[in-house]
């Protein structure tokens, strides 16, 4: 049987990929929205998804077994409790962007 560990890795980095993919579908997005408008705040939206993209991957546990961290630490589950509350916000920002006025 596989360590306890494990399925909170391969959750974690299911949820963190999940996190990575709709910062991208933003990041287009936000990307579209400057060509067509060329708002300061665009570029702001812009900027905000390209720092939570560099904090998605970084956090992602695969990520950091290439780079020789082997272990979960002991706030594991904490870990992976706040990442699911980024995945939500991320997908009713995701939402609400899409969402024709």
């Amino acid at each position: 049987m596989p360590p306890p560990e494990t399925w909170l890795t391969n959750f974690h980095a299911l949820i963190t990929l999940g996190n990575v993919i709709l910062l991208l579908c933003l990041l287009a997005l936000y990307i579209k929205n400057y060509e067509q408008i060329k708002s300061k705040f665009a570029l702001g939206l812009i900027a905000f998804v390209i720092l939570l993209l560099v904090q998605a991957i970084t956090s992602n546990p695969f990520i950091h077994l290439v780079w020789g961290f082997h272990r979960l630490s002991a706030l594991g589950l904490l870990k992976l409790v706040s990442e699911w509350f980024e995945f939500a916000a991320l997908a009713i920002l995701l939402y609400i962007s899409l969402k024709p006025e």
